[in-house]
């Protein structure tokens, strides 16, 4: 079985739990008073950015799986890719609504970024994954990208900001996938490209800052109303 393919059915871990409550999304457009205050906060620019998420989701919910995985790719890859250091200071991932205000995110932020329009989208999230990759270009290399799956057994697509087209994870050979994330739990790959033993740990740490950020995504309360109030 393809490695990809394999950590999709790789051991689950209940014991680390993900936030219960599902994402809070943009499904009804984001009010002007919200745009106002990004506006007035953050100056236009940031606030075209969030008119631009906010129609992304609103334009496209009856396109197809690929334009939407297509158009999603795009959109965000556009966003400068920063560390969390460089934006924050310290360990951190961004909401959507965060990396669009600052305009620049780390490649976890960008990952999360997919996944929650996608699943703003109609994309269930039992096909998506927040995936911790490896890269075998450079040692040092690791990084997160969303991987869509249409249904099990099926070669996951990968949705990547260094590899701006979107492909099937078996033409990805420079990358080796080691746990992966969503809202329903936790992956772990039985092996460590990079010869390290320190899987567990390493996901545990990225679930903390996945709940932080879920929690963070909570009370951002992104007010909504109807489509046509905005224009």
């Amino acid at each position: 079985m393809p490695v990809w393919v394999a950590l999709c059915f790789a051991s689950f871990l209940a014991v680390c739990p993900l936030t219960t409550e599902a994402v809070e999304l943009i499904h009804h457009a984001i009010s002007k008073r919200v745009i106002e205050e990004t506006k007035n906060k953050y100056g236009p620019e940031a606030a075209a950015r969030i008119i631009a998420w906010n129609s992304l989701v609103m334009d496209n919910k009856n396109k197809p799986i690929a334009e939407k995985l297509a158009l999603t790719n795009e959109f965000f890859n556009r966003v400068p890719i920063k560390t969390e250091e460089e934006i924050w200071g310290h360990k951190h991932w961004s909401t959507p609504f965060e990396m669009l205000l600052h305009n620049a995110g780390s490649q976890a932020d960008h990952a999360i970024a997919k996944y929650v329009t996608l699943e703003a989208l109609g994309i269930g999230i039992n096909k998506m994954k927040i995936t911790h990759v490896h890269s075998i270009k450079s040692a040092d290399q690791s990084y997160m990208v969303l991987t869509y799956q249409s249904e099990p057994g099926v070669m996951p697509l990968v949705l990547d900001t260094t590899e701006r087209a979107i492909k099937p994870a078996d033409e990805r050979t420079d990358l080796f996938p080691e746990h992966s994330l969503n809202d329903d739990g936790l992956w772990l790959s039985r092996k460590q490209k990079d010869g390290r033993n320190d899987a567990k740990e390493e996901a545990d740490a990225q679930v903390e800052l996945w709940n932080e950020m879920n929690t963070r995504m909570d009370n951002e309360q992104l007010s909504t109303e109807d489509p046509s109030a905005l224009w």
